[in-house]
C-alpha cells in the first residue's frame, strides 16, 4: 500500500474515532430546545404554511441559538481534537491513533506542540471552531450566519486541497505550514 493510502486511511481513522466519540456523547445529552424548534420550523415550511425569507430568517436565528448553547459540546470537541491530533502524537513520538496503526508518524527534527497545533488547526477543524467561539457572541445572527459558512467551506477546501497536494506532491498544505512530513515506520 502506498504512503498516500495509508495517510488517507489514518486521517479517516482519526476522523472516526473523533466523530464517534462526539456521536456517543450527542446521544446522551438532553434534546436541546432549538432543535425542536428546528424541526418545527422545518415542518411548517415543507407543508407551505410559512414563506421562504420568513423560514430563512427564523432558520437563521435558531441555529445561531443552537450553536451558543451547544458551546459546551463544541468546547469538548476541541479538547478532543487536542487530545487526539496534539497531545497524544506529541506523547506518541508523532503518531496519532490512525497513524499508529497505518504505520506513519509525524517526521520533523524537533516535532513540537506548535507544529502539531498547526496541523490540528488546518487539518482537523479546531481552527473552524475556534474561529466559531470568536465570532459566536460578537456577531449578529446574519453575520455569523454568513462567516461560519464561509469558514466551512473554506475548511472543507482547503482539506481538498491538501488531499490533491498530498496525492500528487507528496506533500500538503499542513505539510508544507509546520514544515514537517509523513514518513512510514518500517
Amino acid at each position: 500500500m502506498s504512503i498516500v493510502s495509508k495517510r488517507l486511511i489514518s486521517y479517516l481513522i482519526d476522523i472516526f474515532i473523533i466523530f464517534l466519540v462526539l456521536i456517543i456523547i450527542k446521544g446522551v445529552l438532553p434534546v436541546n430546545i432549538h432543535e425542536i424548534e428546528l424541526n418545527n420550523l422545518n415542518e411548517l415550511y415543507i407543508e407551505n404554511k410559512i414563506d421562504f425569507n420568513l423560514y430563512f430568517d427564523q432558520f437563521i436565528s435558531i441555529t445561531h441559538n443552537i450553536d451558543k448553547s451547544n458551546i459546551g459540546f463544541n468546547l469538548f470537541g476541541c479538547l478532543l481534537i487536542i487530545i487526539f491530533c496534539i497531545v497524544i502524537p506529541f506523547l506518541n513520538k508523532g503518531q496519532t491513533l490512525g497513524q499508529k496503526i497505518c504505520k506513519l508518524k509525524i517526521s520533523k527534527k524537533d516535532l513540537t506542540i506548535k507544529d502539531l497545533s498547526g496541523r490540528a488547526t488546518i487539518l482537523y477543524g479546531l481552527g473552524y471552531l475556534l474561529f466559531m467561539f470568536l465570532i459566536l457572541f460578537l456577531t449578529t445572527n446574519k453575520i455569523y450566519f454568513i462567516l461560519i459558512n464561509l469558514l466551512g467551506i473554506f475548511q472543507i477546501s482547503v482539506v481538498i486541497i491538501n488531499g490533491f497536494m498530498v496525492l500528487y506532491k507528496k506533500e500538503g498544505i499542513a505539510d508544507k505550514l509546520t514544515k514537517t512530513r509523513i514518513e512510514e515506520i518500517k
